[in-house]
């Protein structure tokens, strides 16, 4: 929806650094170009970029309370906005219809107890003139971001990482390394930048004077399972069904990302008719499925097939091999956690083109990570997930002393991350669920960043649906056993979309969002130019020995995924002057 940002010294009057946020606000325009706005007040400076998509007239921001106390920026969709203005009846007049308004008065009448009564995608940031301290929060997911540094007496804070840079940009190295070797479950625990911060999905933080405070709201945890499957199915399609009410509610054009599967063709059946869009890579029919490990199919038939079904005017994004190669160098500019995997080209196309049209799209995104989506859980571990997806192969490539001991110590980190929120890996059964909290932790956390990145860069909002409370609430209680009925992936969510979607769709085996699967030769003719030119500094990273023997043997998909890779990190170092 927006952008925001803001600084808070207690040792320097607003005035004096007010133009550092106006120069942040200035690299944020792209998330709202309708609009800016701005607060300055004693110790804080705040500012917005607005993206108009509720009460286009009056939801300018930054809002204040009508006391004067409170000032919100703020960036997302509350969906049950009636629901919340309803509970607020008597202790707060309105005077727009916006979301961020209410959330705002969730807080001055609530609190950060207030945050379990937003069901919806945000971030935002409250100053209390009052207390002279600040409150920030972050939705259940993540799905909007919220990233901060703190040093020398100050805090700043933003909604892309690229906002906070002052002058060249340093590496951090742990994140970078997690990068190469892992790039699925990268960038979402720390920034790719040296001092700066990502505020945790579920979390708030305080910033007061004494002392800068975060805490957990929200937490997926995956307890007391159920098994009662009809009942189960009954439920998931009513809360299915209010999700997508909830989520078309507009006063822009909205519209759907559809790829015929399974979880964009359900938000677009439940959500009426509206404009879909596809990603259509040139030669892709011409493909071998059988031998790509995530992309199982072409989009197109089966979301022509849905677009007709459900009556959706329809538009196929065409994309050529020359387009996939000169959209690189934009891709690795939007992206400040660094481009992960080669899918970030279709939502970058997707987007481009939605945007000229819409400015909200539905999305299938978080379906899979909360209702079992992917057969690799049925047992699998974190070493077993890293090697499906070439991280001994991705390692080689770097210089030896950063390899050593590096897919160790990621394996680590991603069991005990699972074992800190209570899960056992030593069973098949505890297994599904201990995966299944990495993935929704880190997986999905990259997801959710890459959709909102690239559809902000075109003043393009992303709704999640599958990410509404009342369905989270619901998913995180059922059991595997039903999640994978007879090993089928998304065996419940199936089971409740019977009737609604032609039988082919719901059946449809899960493919992820489609990439251009012959562009390896002209990959390695990027990456030996950027090579050629940049040898001293991809140097000091990388065995460039064994970079330069990738961009000259031929390129399997693995072997194509880490040449994006290395040509996303190489325009990126160069786009934010990365040292």
């Amino acid at each position: 929806m927006c952008g925001i940002c803001g600084i808070v010294r207690y040792d320097t009057p607003a005035w004096a650094f007010a133009p550092r946020m106006r120069m942040m606000r200035h690299r944020l325009e792209h998330r709202g170009p309708d609009g800016q706005g701005e607060y300055v007040g004693t110790h804080v400076a705040l500012g917005h970029t607005r993206l108009a998509v509720l009460d286009l007239e009056r939801g300018i921001q930054p809002i204040d309370s009508p006391d004067g106390r409170y000032t919100i920026v703020y960036n997302g969709e509350v969906y049950d906005l009636d629901v919340l203005r309803g509970s607020l009846a008597g202790r707060w007049v309105f005077r727009t219809r916006s979301d961020a308004e209410a959330v705002l008065a969730s807080y001055a009448a609530w609190g950060k107890e207030g945050l379990d009564r937003l069901n919806g995608m945000f971030a935002f940031f409250v100053w209390d003139r009052k207390e002279q301290r600040g409150f920030g929060a972050r939705d259940r997911l993540g799905v909007k971001p919220f990233v901060y540094r703190s040093r020398d007496g100050e805090f700043a804070f933003a909604s892309e990482a690229k906002a906070l840079l002052c002058g060249r940009a340093t590496l951090h190295l742990p994140s970078f390394l997690e990068f190469m070797a892992v790039p699925c479950l990268s960038g979402v625990e720390h920034p790719m930048f040296e001092g700066l911060e990502y505020l945790p999905a579920g979390h708030w933080i305080e910033v007061s004077r004494e002392e800068i405070r975060t805490g957990r709201w929200w937490d997926y945890e995956i307890r007391d399972l159920r098994e009662d499957e009809e009942t189960l199915s009954e439920e998931l399609l009513e809360r299915l069904r209010g999700a997508a009410r909830r989520s078309i509610v507009a006063d822009a054009p909205v519209g759907y990302f559809l790829s015929g599967g399974l979880d964009s063709t359900l938000v677009a059946a439940l959500g009426g008719p509206r404009p879909a869009y596809t990603i259509c890579f040139e030669g892709q029919r011409r493909y071998d499925y059988s031998r790509s490990l995530i992309v199982t199919s072409d989009d197109s038939d089966p979301a022509r097939l849905a677009a007709g079904a459900l009556d959706l005017p329809a538009s196929l994004v065409g994309v050529s091999h020359e387009a996939v190669v000169a959209s690189l160098k934009a891709i690795a500019a939007i992206d400040d956690a660094l481009p992960a995997w080669e899918q970030e080209v279709a939502q970058y196309h997707l987007s481009k083109e939605a945007g000229r049209q819409v400015k909200v799209v539905l999305v299938g995104d978080a379906a899979d990570e909360t209702h079992f989506g992917y057969p690799f859980l049925l047992d699998c571990t974190p070493r077993m997930l890293m090697t499906r997806f070439g991280a001994e192969r991705r390692a080689e490539i770097l210089r030896v002393e950063l390899r050593e001991g590096l897919l160790d110590h990621l394996e680590r980190r991603y069991v005990e991350l699972s074992e800190k929120a209570g899960y056992r890996w030593d069973s098949p059964d505890g297994r599904i669920p201990a995966l299944t909290c990495l993935i929704v932790k880190r997986w999905l956390g990259r997801l959710l960043h890459n959709g909102d990145i690239h559809t902000m860069a075109h003043g393009l909002e992303a709704r999640v649906p599958f990410a509404d409370r009342d369905l989270l609430d619901l998913a995180r209680h059922v059991s595997p056993r039903v999640g994978f009925r007879d090993g089928v992936e998304k065996s419940l969510l199936r089971r409740a979309a019977r009737g609604i979607l032609p039988e082919s769709i719901r059946t449809r085996r899960k493919s992820a969002l489609p990439k251009d699967q012959e562009t390896g030769p002209a990959f390695q003719a990027v990456l030996l130019e950027r090579l050629a030119h940049h040898s001293e500094f991809l140097g000091r990273l990388f065995d460039l020995n064994a970079v330069e023997r990738l961009g000259r043997e031929p390129a399997d998909e693995i072997g194509r995924a880490i040449l994006f890779n290395l040509i996303a990190f190489s325009y990126w170092a160069e786009h934010y002057g990365v040292e």
